[in-house]
C-alpha cells in the first residue's frame, strides 16, 4: 500500500503542459510558461 503522503506530494508536483501546434510543429510548454509569452 502506498503512502498517502507519497501520493500527495506526486499530485502537487504535476504541472499542466500546453501543446501548440506551429509550421515548425508541435512545442509544448508548461501553463505558466506559455501565458508570461502572451
Amino acid at each position: 500500500m502506498k503512502n498517502s503522503n507519497e501520493e500527495l506530494y506526486r499530485a502537487t508536483t504535476l504541472v499542466p503542459m500546453v501543446v501548440e501546434q506551429t509550421s515548425r510543429g508541435e512545442r509544448a510548454y508548461d501553463i505558466y510558461s506559455r501565458l508570461l509569452k502572451e
